[in-house]
C-alpha cells in the first residue's frame, strides 16, 4: 500500500504520456536502452516508466535471480539504496516480500526500504 501511495505521481505521469503521445507505460528494455545490445535479449525483465525497472521471479521457489541492469545508467535497488553501474548483470535476493526494483539515475522515486518518511 504504501509503494502504490508512494508512486502515484510517477504512474499519473506516465499514464498522461501514455495519452498524449503513445508512449507505453510497460515495455521493453530495449525501448528505452536501444544502444544497448544485450538489452534487445532480455524476456523477463521490463521498465515501468523511464526509470522504475521491473525483474519480476518467474519460477516458483526462487528466492534470487540474475538481473541485467542497462549500460549508460546507475541502478539503486528500491529497498536497499545500494547503487550499481549499469551494463552488467546481477544476483539480487528476492524475498516473498520483495519484487527486484531498481530505479535509473537517482530517479525521484522512493527507496522503499527502511524508515518511512
Amino acid at each position: 500500500m504504501q509503494m502504490r501511495e508512494r508512486l502515484k505521481p510517477y504512474i499519473r505521469g506516465l499514464m498522461e504520456a501514455a495519452h498524449e503521445k503513445g508512449t507505453p507505460p510497460m515495455r521493453p528494455l530495449f525501448y528505452d536502452f536501444p544502444q544497448d545490445p544485450a538489452a534487445w535479449d532480455i524476456e523477463d525483465q521490463y521498465m515501468f516508466g523511464p526509470d522504475l525497472l521491473v525483474a519480476p521471479v518467474l519460477a516458483e521457489g526462487e528466492r534470487a535471480r540474475k538481473v541485467y541492469l542497462p549500460s549508460g545508467s546507475e541502478w539503486t535497488h528500491v529497498y536497499t539504496g545500494t547503487a550499481y553501474a549499469g551494463g552488467q548483470a546481477i544476483m539480487i535476493d528476492a524475498p516473498l516480500t520483495q519484487i527486484p526494483l531498481f530505479v535509473r539515475d537517482g530517479a525521484v522515486l522512493p527507496v522503499l526500504g527502511g524508515t518511512e518518511e
